[in-house]
This record gives structure tokens, sequence and C-alpha cells, in this order.
């Protein structure tokens, strides 16, 4: 009885080691979103192609970057269906303008942001906090969920 008992508790925290390691942290997003700048200003166009394929390398677990012009137009999301939409008018599941609050941030040099949005892993809506940082003519961003 003791065995099964030492076997389930292992498994247990196995378990819960696999599940953390399926989510990206904030440090870790914002190592992505430095690498994602990085390569804007090396070459944009090549880095936004890069951004919008999900082999692309800047995809990671729930992880991914997204960019839009100063105007706000999106060129660059883990959905393609948000390229071209424009993030001003974004508001989360609860209704707060998150992209009215990403725009002001952008033309600030960057920042930071708290809201609710659908993890594209789980397909569950959870809490998530986006880094964003200035990349030339465009800021880009990349969140983690809590």
């Amino acid at each position: 009885m003791r065995n099964v008992l030492a076997c389930a508790a292992a498994c247990v925290l196995i378990a819960a080691g696999a599940a953390a390691g399926d989510k990206g942290t904030p440090d870790e997003a914002k190592a992505l979103l430095d690498k994602a700048v990085a390569a804007m200003q090396a070459d944009e166009a090549k880095a936004i192609a890069a951004f919008n394929d999900a082999k692309g390398g800047y995809v990671d677990r729930d992880l991914y970057v997204f960019c839009f012009k100063d105007g706000g137009d999106i060129t660059a999301h883990r959905d393609p269906g948000m390229v071209g939409k424009n993030a001003a008018a974004l508001k989360d599941p609860e209704g707060k303008a998150i992209g009215a609050e990403m725009v002001a941030l952008a033309g600030k040099g960057g920042g930071s942001v708290e809201y609710k949005w659908e993890n594209p892993v789980t397909r569950q809506v959870g809490a998530k906090i986006s880094f964003l940082k200035k990349a030339g003519s465009q800021t880009c961003g990349v969140g983690a969920y809590k």
C-alpha cells in the first residue's frame, strides 16, 4: 500500500511539473519579445513573416509575438484572423478596452497590460499579462498567461 501511495504521489508531482512546463512564464515572454524586437530591427519584413508563421521560431507553447503599426493595424499575430484588424478596437471578454491601452503604451515606447484572453493551447479564457516594446514603426508584444 505504501508503494502505491508513493507511486501516486510521484505521478502527481510529475504531472504538475509537466503542466507547469506547458505554460510560458512572464520572463520567457520578455525574452521572446526581446528576440522579436531584435529581428524587427534587423529586417522588419522578414520578422513579420516569421511572426505570422507558426513554425517561424516565434511561437513557444502559449507564447507568441503580435505586432501592430503606429496607427494600430495588426501586422502579426498567432491567429491569422487578427492580422489587418485595428488593435485600438480590441476588448477582452470582460469588455476592457485592451487595444486602446496597448496603442497608448505604444506611444510611450512600451509597457505592460493585464487582461483576459483565450489561451491558444487550452482554449480557455484566462488572465494574461502582455509586455510591449516599440520596434521601429511598430510595436510588438508577447504575453504570458497567469
